[in-house]
């Protein structure tokens, strides 16, 4: 499984110093963030972001997109599209549902809404040969396993996944959940980190032994694991937790 850096991590940092950190690592890529260092629509820097990246040996794994899928105004998908392509990406990283509540208080004309938008967005980009994949996150329509799994039904394409991060949930929970979007194909990305909520944050190694159980399970599937959110939003918290996370994908 490749390791990598989601950047909006350590959104303090300029990209250069993120590279130099992700290969200090010794990692294999980065998921670079739409809002902290690559807005979508900026060519240029994300010509230079791509030529720092490779030439230091690492890969962009993928888009982090900021991009709302429903959402009519101040959302365009064209210019997340030529700033992934000038990245050299195969992945696009999307949010689902533009009305940032739980999925089970959206209105089926939102839902109806959002579906015929991903399904636009994902011709696109398959042209361009791009994946898309949705974040899975609280208040949106991929915050629990079975509306995920429906949004992937309803939309059905080839070219459309999802990422699975830790909602809080049992790990046993997890697990099968997890095993249930190995089967169905579509697990693409994972974020990783150890923290049950954002405000209380924990080195990596503290959940060795839940992450080793969500290793084995998707190890199948070989999604990147890509960390996320480290404690004190700190680079040597960072390079501590790649190095244990990649310790660990080795043992398991």
């Amino acid at each position: 499984m490749k390791i990598g850096l989601a950047s909006v991590t350590l959104r303090d940092l300029t990209p250069a110093e993120i590279v130099r950190l992700v290969k200090e690592a010794d990692l294999d890529g980065i998921e670079w963030s739409g809002d902290a260092h690559c807005p979508p629509g900026d060519e240029e820097l994300a010509k230079e972001i791509v030529r720092q990246t490779i030439d230091s040996g690492l890969e962009v794994i993928s888009y982090g997109s900021y991009y709302f899928a429903g959402k009519e105004n101040g959302n365009s998908f064209d210019a997340v599209l030529k700033t992934a392509i000038n990245l050299r990406t195969n992945t696009i990283r999307i949010w689902t549902g533009a009305d940032w509540r739980p999925s089970d208080s959206v209105s089926e004309e939102s839902r109806a809404k959002a579906v015929a938008d991903i399904k636009a967005v994902a011709k696109k980009a398959a042209t361009a040969g791009i994946d898309i994949a949705f974040e899975y996150h609280d208040n949106t329509l991929t915050d629990t396993i079975e509306s995920t799994i429906r949004l992937l039904n309803e939309v059905d394409m080839p070219n459309v996944y999802t990422y699975w991060q830790n909602p809080g949930d049992l790990v046993e929970t997890n697990c099968n959940n997890l095993q249930t979007l190995v089967k169905m194909g579509k697990l693409k990305n994972v974020h990783t980190f150890s923290h049950a909520n954002y405000s209380e944050r924990r080195p990596f190694s503290a959940a060795e032994a839940d992450w080793k159980m969500y290793i084995q399970t998707i190890r199948e599937a070989n999604p990147a694991l890509l960390i996320e959110f480290v404690k004190g939003d700190s680079a040597e918290q960072f390079l501590e937790d790649g190095k244990f996370l990649a310790n660990l994908v080795k043992r398991t």
